[in-house]
Protein backbone atom coordinates (compact mmCIF):
# COMPACT_ATOMS: atom_id res chain seq x y z
CA UNK A 1 0.00 0.00 0.00
CA UNK A 2 1.30 3.44 -0.97
CA UNK A 3 1.77 6.14 1.66
CA UNK A 4 -0.97 8.76 1.31
CA UNK A 5 -0.09 11.66 -0.96
CA UNK A 6 -3.15 13.75 -0.15
CA UNK A 7 -3.52 17.13 1.47
CA UNK A 8 -6.49 19.40 2.09
CA UNK A 9 -4.69 22.48 3.39
CA UNK A 10 -4.22 24.51 0.20
CA UNK A 11 -7.25 26.38 -1.11
CA UNK A 12 -7.25 29.75 -2.87
CA UNK A 13 -3.71 31.15 -2.59
CA UNK A 14 -0.88 28.66 -2.79
CA UNK A 15 2.30 28.47 -0.71
CA UNK A 16 5.37 29.32 -2.77
CA UNK A 17 6.78 25.86 -2.12
CA UNK A 18 3.76 24.20 -3.77
CA UNK A 19 3.95 26.56 -6.75
CA UNK A 20 7.67 25.85 -7.13
CA UNK A 21 7.37 22.07 -6.86
CA UNK A 22 4.41 21.93 -9.25
CA UNK A 23 6.21 24.13 -11.78
CA UNK A 24 9.30 21.95 -11.47
CA UNK A 25 7.40 19.07 -13.03
CA UNK A 26 7.05 20.99 -16.28
CA UNK A 27 10.80 20.77 -16.86
CA UNK A 28 10.88 17.03 -17.69
CA UNK A 29 7.49 17.35 -19.40
CA UNK A 30 9.00 20.00 -21.68
CA UNK A 31 12.23 18.10 -22.27
CA UNK A 32 10.49 14.97 -23.48
CA UNK A 33 7.44 16.38 -25.24
CA UNK A 34 9.36 19.38 -26.62
CA UNK A 35 12.14 17.46 -28.35
CA UNK A 36 9.64 14.87 -29.59
CA UNK A 37 7.38 17.49 -31.14
CA UNK A 38 10.35 19.30 -32.64
CA UNK A 39 12.12 16.28 -34.08
CA UNK A 40 9.90 13.28 -34.78
CA UNK A 41 8.79 14.36 -38.28
CA UNK A 42 12.34 15.35 -39.15
CA UNK A 43 13.73 12.07 -37.81
CA UNK A 44 11.31 9.65 -39.48
CA UNK A 45 10.10 11.54 -42.59
CA UNK A 46 13.05 13.72 -43.54
CA UNK A 47 16.10 11.85 -42.13
CA UNK A 48 15.12 8.17 -42.37
CA UNK A 49 13.09 8.84 -45.52
CA UNK A 50 9.74 7.27 -44.61
CA UNK A 51 7.61 7.58 -47.77
CA UNK A 52 4.58 9.90 -47.76
CA UNK A 53 1.94 7.16 -47.97
CA UNK A 54 3.33 5.25 -44.98
CA UNK A 55 3.81 8.49 -43.05
CA UNK A 56 0.12 9.38 -43.51
CA UNK A 57 -1.00 5.85 -42.56
CA UNK A 58 1.19 6.06 -39.46
CA UNK A 59 -0.28 9.43 -38.52
CA UNK A 60 -3.81 8.06 -38.86
CA UNK A 61 -2.95 5.17 -36.52
CA UNK A 62 -1.30 7.66 -34.19
CA UNK A 63 -4.40 9.86 -34.24
CA UNK A 64 -6.55 6.92 -33.17
CA UNK A 65 -4.28 5.83 -30.31
CA UNK A 66 -3.62 9.44 -29.37
CA UNK A 67 -7.35 10.10 -29.04
CA UNK A 68 -8.32 6.95 -27.15
CA UNK A 69 -5.56 6.68 -24.56
CA UNK A 70 -6.31 10.03 -22.88
CA UNK A 71 -9.93 9.41 -21.81
CA UNK A 72 -9.12 5.82 -20.82
CA UNK A 73 -6.17 6.80 -18.64
CA UNK A 74 -8.15 9.77 -17.30
CA UNK A 75 -11.08 7.60 -16.23
CA UNK A 76 -8.69 5.08 -14.71
CA UNK A 77 -7.09 7.87 -12.67
CA UNK A 78 -10.40 9.37 -11.52
CA UNK A 79 -11.56 5.94 -10.28
CA UNK A 80 -8.29 4.99 -8.58
CA UNK A 81 -8.72 3.90 -4.96
CA UNK A 82 -6.91 6.50 -2.85
CA UNK A 83 -7.01 4.34 0.30
CA UNK A 84 -5.17 1.58 -1.55
CA UNK A 85 -2.72 3.56 -3.68
CA UNK A 86 -2.32 6.81 -1.73
CA UNK A 87 -3.33 9.06 -4.63
CA UNK A 88 -5.15 9.00 -7.94
CA UNK A 89 -2.75 11.16 -10.00
CA UNK A 90 0.71 11.01 -8.43
CA UNK A 91 0.86 7.22 -8.30
CA UNK A 92 0.90 7.10 -12.12
CA UNK A 93 3.32 10.00 -12.52
CA UNK A 94 5.67 8.38 -9.99
CA UNK A 95 6.04 5.17 -11.98
CA UNK A 96 5.33 6.10 -15.56
CA UNK A 97 7.32 9.35 -15.57
CA UNK A 98 10.70 7.58 -15.30
CA UNK A 99 9.56 4.85 -17.73
CA UNK A 100 8.56 7.55 -20.22
CA UNK A 101 12.01 9.14 -19.95
CA UNK A 102 13.73 5.79 -20.59
CA UNK A 103 11.56 5.02 -23.62
CA UNK A 104 12.15 8.54 -24.95
CA UNK A 105 15.88 7.86 -24.96
CA UNK A 106 15.74 4.53 -26.83
CA UNK A 107 13.25 5.69 -29.51
CA UNK A 108 15.94 7.70 -31.32
CA UNK A 109 17.99 4.61 -32.30
CA UNK A 110 17.02 3.66 -35.89
CA UNK A 111 15.94 0.10 -36.61
CA UNK A 112 16.83 0.56 -40.29
CA UNK A 113 18.01 3.20 -42.73
CA UNK A 114 16.58 1.69 -45.91
CA UNK A 115 13.87 -0.87 -45.08
CA UNK A 116 10.58 1.02 -45.31
CA UNK A 117 8.66 -1.63 -43.36
CA UNK A 118 11.04 -1.48 -40.40
CA UNK A 119 11.13 2.32 -40.48
CA UNK A 120 7.32 2.37 -40.58
CA UNK A 121 7.00 -0.09 -37.68
CA UNK A 122 9.45 1.89 -35.58
CA UNK A 123 7.64 5.11 -36.47
CA UNK A 124 4.18 3.83 -35.48
CA UNK A 125 5.26 2.00 -32.33
CA UNK A 126 7.46 4.87 -31.17
CA UNK A 127 4.92 7.67 -31.51
CA UNK A 128 2.02 5.59 -30.13
CA UNK A 129 3.90 4.27 -27.08
CA UNK A 130 5.45 7.68 -26.48
CA UNK A 131 2.04 9.35 -26.51
CA UNK A 132 0.55 6.76 -24.13
CA UNK A 133 3.28 7.55 -21.60
CA UNK A 134 2.68 11.25 -22.24
CA UNK A 135 -1.04 10.81 -21.42
CA UNK A 136 -0.23 9.00 -18.19
CA UNK A 137 2.13 11.74 -17.09
CA UNK A 138 1.28 15.15 -18.56
CA UNK A 139 -2.48 14.58 -18.72
CA UNK A 140 -2.67 13.64 -15.04
CA UNK A 141 -0.13 16.28 -14.05
CA UNK A 142 -2.29 18.99 -15.59
CA UNK A 143 -5.29 17.58 -13.72
CA UNK A 144 -3.59 18.51 -10.44
CA UNK A 145 -3.76 22.20 -11.30
CA UNK A 146 -7.50 22.68 -11.00
CA UNK A 147 -7.67 21.10 -7.56
CA UNK A 148 -4.65 22.96 -6.16
CA UNK A 149 -6.65 26.20 -6.04
CA UNK A 150 -10.31 27.19 -6.39
CA UNK A 151 -9.44 30.64 -7.72
CA UNK A 152 -9.39 31.07 -11.51
CA UNK A 153 -6.78 33.84 -11.35
CA UNK A 154 -4.54 31.72 -9.13
CA UNK A 155 -4.89 28.89 -11.65
CA UNK A 156 -3.73 30.89 -14.61
CA UNK A 157 -0.94 32.39 -12.51
CA UNK A 158 0.05 28.83 -11.65
CA UNK A 159 -0.10 28.11 -15.38
CA UNK A 160 2.14 31.13 -15.93
CA UNK A 161 4.71 29.87 -13.42
CA UNK A 162 4.55 26.52 -15.16
CA UNK A 163 5.28 28.41 -18.38
CA UNK A 164 8.36 29.91 -16.73
CA UNK A 165 9.59 26.39 -16.01
CA UNK A 166 8.67 25.44 -19.57
CA UNK A 167 10.68 28.38 -20.89
CA UNK A 168 13.72 27.35 -18.82
CA UNK A 169 13.37 23.74 -19.94
CA UNK A 170 12.98 24.95 -23.51
CA UNK A 171 16.55 26.30 -23.53
CA UNK A 172 18.18 22.88 -24.11
CA UNK A 173 15.29 21.93 -26.41
CA UNK A 174 16.24 24.75 -28.80
CA UNK A 175 19.61 23.04 -29.33
CA UNK A 176 18.04 19.74 -30.41
CA UNK A 177 17.87 20.50 -34.13
CA UNK A 178 21.45 21.78 -34.31
CA UNK A 179 22.77 18.84 -32.28
CA UNK A 180 20.90 16.44 -34.57
CA UNK A 181 22.38 18.16 -37.63
CA UNK A 182 25.86 17.71 -36.14
CA UNK A 183 25.49 13.94 -35.75
CA UNK A 184 22.95 11.35 -34.68
CA UNK A 185 25.32 10.08 -31.99
CA UNK A 186 25.52 13.54 -30.41
CA UNK A 187 21.73 13.77 -30.50
CA UNK A 188 21.41 10.40 -28.77
CA UNK A 189 23.84 11.45 -26.01
CA UNK A 190 21.92 14.71 -25.61
CA UNK A 191 18.68 12.77 -25.16
CA UNK A 192 20.33 10.47 -22.63
CA UNK A 193 21.22 13.47 -20.47
CA UNK A 194 17.67 14.86 -20.71
CA UNK A 195 16.25 11.45 -19.78
CA UNK A 196 18.42 11.19 -16.64
CA UNK A 197 17.46 14.70 -15.49
CA UNK A 198 13.80 13.90 -16.14
CA UNK A 199 13.87 10.75 -14.01
CA UNK A 200 15.37 12.68 -11.08
CA UNK A 201 12.81 15.49 -11.34
CA UNK A 202 9.85 13.09 -11.51
CA UNK A 203 11.08 11.46 -8.31
CA UNK A 204 11.32 14.87 -6.61
CA UNK A 205 7.90 16.22 -7.59
CA UNK A 206 6.03 13.03 -6.73
CA UNK A 207 7.70 12.98 -3.33
CA UNK A 208 6.62 16.50 -2.35
CA UNK A 209 3.35 17.18 -4.21
CA UNK A 210 0.08 16.23 -2.53
CA UNK A 211 -3.55 15.88 -3.57
CA UNK A 212 -6.74 17.08 -1.89
CA UNK A 213 -8.77 14.10 -0.65
CA UNK A 214 -11.96 15.99 0.19
CA UNK A 215 -12.62 16.67 -3.51
CA UNK A 216 -12.87 12.95 -4.21
CA UNK A 217 -16.45 11.67 -3.99
CA UNK A 218 -16.96 7.94 -4.50
CA UNK A 219 -19.39 7.34 -7.39
CA UNK A 220 -20.24 4.23 -9.34
CA UNK A 221 -20.14 5.64 -12.86
CA UNK A 222 -18.79 3.91 -15.93
CA UNK A 223 -16.41 5.31 -18.50
CA UNK A 224 -19.18 5.89 -21.04
CA UNK A 225 -21.53 7.40 -18.44
CA UNK A 226 -18.86 9.91 -17.52
CA UNK A 227 -18.18 10.80 -21.15
CA UNK A 228 -21.90 11.14 -21.91
CA UNK A 229 -22.26 13.64 -19.08
CA UNK A 230 -19.18 15.59 -20.07
CA UNK A 231 -20.08 16.12 -23.72
CA UNK A 232 -23.33 17.82 -22.68
CA UNK A 233 -21.32 20.78 -21.39
CA UNK A 234 -21.20 23.77 -23.73
CA UNK A 235 -18.10 25.03 -21.93
CA UNK A 236 -16.36 21.70 -22.53
CA UNK A 237 -17.33 21.45 -26.21
CA UNK A 238 -16.43 25.03 -27.14
CA UNK A 239 -13.12 24.86 -25.29
CA UNK A 240 -12.31 21.55 -27.00
CA UNK A 241 -13.12 22.96 -30.44
CA UNK A 242 -10.93 25.96 -29.70
CA UNK A 243 -8.03 23.73 -28.61
CA UNK A 244 -8.45 21.42 -31.63
CA UNK A 245 -7.59 24.18 -34.08
CA UNK A 246 -4.89 25.62 -31.80
CA UNK A 247 -3.30 22.18 -31.76
CA UNK A 248 -3.50 21.83 -35.54
CA UNK A 249 -1.72 25.16 -35.93
CA UNK A 250 0.92 24.27 -33.35
CA UNK A 251 1.56 20.89 -34.99
CA UNK A 252 2.51 22.73 -38.20
CA UNK A 253 5.13 24.72 -36.31
CA UNK A 254 8.25 23.45 -34.56
CA UNK A 255 8.00 19.98 -36.09
CA UNK A 256 8.84 21.57 -39.46
CA UNK A 257 11.77 23.69 -38.39
CA UNK A 258 13.91 21.61 -40.76
CA UNK A 259 11.92 23.18 -43.60
CA UNK A 260 11.71 26.70 -42.19
CA UNK A 261 15.51 27.03 -42.13
CA UNK A 262 15.45 27.33 -45.93
CA UNK A 263 13.80 30.77 -45.62
CA UNK A 264 15.38 31.76 -42.30
CA UNK A 265 18.91 31.65 -43.70
CA UNK A 266 21.79 29.15 -43.55
CA UNK A 267 23.95 28.41 -40.53
CA UNK A 268 24.12 25.99 -37.62
CA UNK A 269 22.78 28.67 -35.27
CA UNK A 270 19.59 29.28 -37.28
CA UNK A 271 17.45 26.57 -35.59
CA UNK A 272 18.57 27.73 -32.14
CA UNK A 273 17.87 31.38 -32.91
CA UNK A 274 14.42 30.51 -34.25
CA UNK A 275 13.54 28.62 -31.09
CA UNK A 276 14.95 31.35 -28.85
CA UNK A 277 13.01 34.08 -30.67
CA UNK A 278 9.72 32.21 -30.71
CA UNK A 279 10.06 30.85 -27.16
CA UNK A 280 11.36 34.13 -25.73
CA UNK A 281 8.84 36.42 -27.35
CA UNK A 282 6.11 33.83 -26.81
CA UNK A 283 6.89 33.88 -23.09
CA UNK A 284 6.74 37.68 -23.07
CA UNK A 285 3.44 37.39 -24.91
CA UNK A 286 2.10 35.28 -22.01
CA UNK A 287 2.69 38.30 -19.77
CA UNK A 288 0.89 40.61 -22.22
CA UNK A 289 -2.13 38.30 -22.29
CA UNK A 290 -2.21 38.06 -18.49
CA UNK A 291 -1.94 41.83 -18.06
CA UNK A 292 -4.76 42.53 -20.50
CA UNK A 293 -6.90 39.77 -18.93
CA UNK A 294 -7.23 41.94 -15.83
CA UNK A 295 -8.97 44.56 -17.98
CA UNK A 296 -10.83 42.47 -20.56
CA UNK A 297 -11.17 38.96 -19.11
CA UNK A 298 -9.84 35.77 -20.70
CA UNK A 299 -12.35 35.44 -23.54
CA UNK A 300 -12.13 39.04 -24.78
CA UNK A 301 -8.34 39.08 -24.48
CA UNK A 302 -8.07 36.00 -26.70
CA UNK A 303 -10.56 37.36 -29.22
CA UNK A 304 -8.74 40.68 -29.63
CA UNK A 305 -5.09 39.57 -29.54
CA UNK A 306 -5.62 36.41 -31.56
CA UNK A 307 -7.37 38.45 -34.24
CA UNK A 308 -4.23 40.58 -34.28
CA UNK A 309 -2.16 37.40 -34.69
CA UNK A 310 -4.22 36.39 -37.73
CA UNK A 311 -3.79 39.79 -39.37
CA UNK A 312 -0.05 39.78 -38.58
CA UNK A 313 0.35 36.33 -40.17
CA UNK A 314 -1.42 37.34 -43.39
CA UNK A 315 0.50 40.61 -43.72
CA UNK A 316 3.74 38.72 -43.03
CA UNK A 317 3.04 36.24 -45.82
CA UNK A 318 2.41 39.03 -48.33
CA UNK A 319 5.60 40.85 -47.31
CA UNK A 320 7.95 37.85 -47.28
CA UNK A 321 6.53 36.60 -50.59
CA UNK A 322 7.11 40.00 -52.23
CA UNK A 323 10.50 40.83 -50.74
CA UNK A 324 12.12 37.48 -49.92
CA UNK A 325 14.68 38.93 -47.50
CA UNK A 326 15.70 36.66 -44.62
CA UNK A 327 15.81 39.71 -42.33
CA UNK A 328 12.16 40.44 -43.19
CA UNK A 329 11.24 36.82 -42.41
CA UNK A 330 12.85 37.12 -38.98
CA UNK A 331 11.03 40.39 -38.26
CA UNK A 332 7.70 38.82 -39.23
CA UNK A 333 8.37 35.73 -37.09
CA UNK A 334 9.14 38.01 -34.14
CA UNK A 335 5.95 40.04 -34.67
CA UNK A 336 3.77 36.93 -34.80
CA UNK A 337 5.49 35.50 -31.70
CA UNK A 338 4.62 38.65 -29.74
CA UNK A 339 0.93 37.82 -30.20
CA UNK A 340 1.15 34.07 -29.54
CA UNK A 341 0.67 33.94 -25.76
CA UNK A 342 -2.94 32.72 -25.73
CA UNK A 343 -1.77 29.28 -24.58
CA UNK A 344 -1.43 30.57 -21.00
CA UNK A 345 -5.22 30.20 -20.70
CA UNK A 346 -5.65 26.84 -22.46
CA UNK A 347 -6.06 24.58 -19.45
CA UNK A 348 -7.69 27.27 -17.32
CA UNK A 349 -10.61 27.28 -19.75
CA UNK A 350 -11.04 23.55 -19.15
CA UNK A 351 -11.04 24.02 -15.37
CA UNK A 352 -14.19 26.11 -15.75
CA UNK A 353 -15.97 23.15 -17.36
CA UNK A 354 -14.61 20.90 -14.58
CA UNK A 355 -15.93 23.30 -11.92
CA UNK A 356 -19.32 23.41 -13.65
CA UNK A 357 -19.48 19.61 -13.63
CA UNK A 358 -18.56 19.39 -9.94
CA UNK A 359 -21.26 21.90 -9.01
CA UNK A 360 -23.86 19.85 -10.90
CA UNK A 361 -22.82 16.32 -9.90
CA UNK A 362 -20.71 16.64 -6.75
CA UNK A 363 -17.64 14.70 -7.90
CA UNK A 364 -14.47 16.25 -9.26
CA UNK A 365 -13.36 14.47 -12.44
CA UNK A 366 -10.41 16.42 -13.80
CA UNK A 367 -8.74 13.56 -15.61
CA UNK A 368 -11.76 12.24 -17.49
CA UNK A 369 -12.40 15.81 -18.65
CA UNK A 370 -8.80 16.15 -19.74
CA UNK A 371 -8.92 12.73 -21.37
CA UNK A 372 -12.23 13.22 -23.18
CA UNK A 373 -11.07 16.61 -24.42
CA UNK A 374 -7.95 14.92 -25.76
CA UNK A 375 -10.09 12.26 -27.44
CA UNK A 376 -11.68 15.04 -29.46
CA UNK A 377 -8.72 17.34 -30.11
CA UNK A 378 -5.68 15.03 -30.15
CA UNK A 379 -6.34 13.96 -33.77
CA UNK A 380 -5.22 17.51 -34.57
CA UNK A 381 -1.69 16.39 -33.62
CA UNK A 382 -1.86 14.16 -36.69
CA UNK A 383 -3.97 16.46 -38.85
CA UNK A 384 -1.43 19.29 -38.61
CA UNK A 385 1.56 17.26 -39.88
CA UNK A 386 -0.58 15.62 -42.59
CA UNK A 387 -1.64 19.05 -43.87
CA UNK A 388 1.93 20.34 -43.54
CA UNK A 389 3.68 17.48 -45.33
CA UNK A 390 1.00 17.52 -48.04
CA UNK A 391 1.50 21.27 -48.49
CA UNK A 392 5.27 20.89 -48.78
CA UNK A 393 4.92 17.98 -51.22
CA UNK A 394 2.44 19.90 -53.41
CA UNK A 395 4.91 22.77 -53.67
CA UNK A 396 7.75 20.40 -54.62
CA UNK A 397 9.70 20.20 -51.35
CA UNK A 398 12.47 17.58 -51.65
CA UNK A 399 13.15 15.67 -48.41
CA UNK A 400 16.79 15.31 -47.40
CA UNK A 401 17.93 17.94 -49.92
CA UNK A 402 20.29 20.78 -49.03
CA UNK A 403 18.50 23.18 -51.43
CA UNK A 404 14.91 23.88 -52.56
CA UNK A 405 13.61 25.65 -55.66
CA UNK A 406 11.53 28.86 -55.68
CA UNK A 407 8.20 27.01 -55.68
CA UNK A 408 9.18 24.91 -52.67
CA UNK A 409 10.31 28.07 -50.85
CA UNK A 410 6.88 29.59 -51.48
CA UNK A 411 5.32 26.44 -50.02
CA UNK A 412 7.44 26.83 -46.90
CA UNK A 413 6.17 30.40 -46.50
CA UNK A 414 2.60 29.18 -46.92
CA UNK A 415 3.22 26.60 -44.20
CA UNK A 416 4.82 29.09 -41.83
CA UNK A 417 2.27 31.91 -42.15
CA UNK A 418 -0.92 30.91 -43.99
CA UNK A 419 -1.89 27.40 -42.88
CA UNK A 420 -1.73 28.16 -39.12
CA UNK A 421 -3.77 31.31 -39.78
CA UNK A 422 -6.65 29.26 -41.15
CA UNK A 423 -6.65 27.13 -37.99
CA UNK A 424 -6.51 30.15 -35.68
CA UNK A 425 -9.35 31.86 -37.53
CA UNK A 426 -11.64 28.86 -37.01
CA UNK A 427 -10.63 28.65 -33.32
CA UNK A 428 -11.98 32.16 -32.75
CA UNK A 429 -15.51 30.92 -33.50
CA UNK A 430 -15.31 28.49 -30.59
CA UNK A 431 -13.82 30.95 -28.09
CA UNK A 432 -16.53 33.45 -29.03
CA UNK A 433 -19.15 30.83 -28.08
CA UNK A 434 -17.44 29.94 -24.78
CA UNK A 435 -20.05 30.64 -22.05
CA UNK A 436 -17.99 31.59 -18.99
CA UNK A 437 -17.13 35.27 -19.00
CA UNK A 438 -18.38 38.32 -17.14
CA UNK A 439 -21.15 37.65 -14.60
CA UNK A 440 -21.44 33.96 -15.54
CA UNK A 441 -17.77 33.41 -14.64
CA UNK A 442 -18.10 35.34 -11.37
CA UNK A 443 -21.08 33.19 -10.37
CA UNK A 444 -19.19 29.99 -11.23
CA UNK A 445 -16.19 31.07 -9.14
CA UNK A 446 -18.39 31.91 -6.16
CA UNK A 447 -20.27 28.61 -6.26
CA UNK A 448 -17.19 26.41 -6.56
CA UNK A 449 -15.47 28.11 -3.61
CA UNK A 450 -18.57 27.56 -1.45
CA UNK A 451 -18.81 23.91 -2.52
CA UNK A 452 -15.16 23.23 -1.73
CA UNK A 453 -15.49 24.90 1.67
CA UNK A 454 -18.43 22.61 2.44
CA UNK A 455 -16.53 19.54 1.24
CA UNK A 456 -13.53 20.43 3.36
CA UNK A 457 -15.72 20.86 6.44
CA UNK A 458 -17.45 17.52 5.83
CA UNK A 459 -14.12 15.79 5.25
CA UNK A 460 -12.59 17.14 8.45
CA UNK A 461 -15.74 16.22 10.41
CA UNK A 462 -15.56 12.67 9.09
CA UNK A 463 -11.94 12.41 10.16
CA UNK A 464 -12.76 13.67 13.66
CA UNK A 465 -15.59 11.14 13.90
CA UNK A 466 -13.20 8.28 13.16
CA UNK A 467 -10.79 9.25 15.93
Amino acid sequence: MEKSKTNNDFVGKLPRKDVFIYSLGYIPNTFLAGVFMLMYVNFFWNYLGLIDSLFIVGMIIYATINALNDPLTGHMSDKTNIDKWGSRRLIYIKWFGPLWAIFYFIMWFPWSYDNQILIFLQFVLSICIFDTFLSLVIGLYMSLMSEMSDNIKVRYKLSFYANIATFIAGIPVVFAQSIFDASLESFQMFNGILAIISVVLYIIVTRFLKERPELRVEEDYTFFQAMKTIVKSKAFLTRTGYIFFNTSARAMGFSFLFAFVFILGPGSLTPMLFMLVTFGLGFFSNIIYMKLEKKWGIRKTILILKSGLIVANLISFVIVSAIGSTAIVWICVALVSLLSGFGVFDFVLLTMAIDEDEIKYGSRRESIFQGTSSLLFKPADSLGPIIATTTLTLFGFVTGSMTQDATALLGIKVLLFVMPTLMHAISLIFIYLFPYHGEALEKLNSEIVKLHAMKKENYESSKVGKI
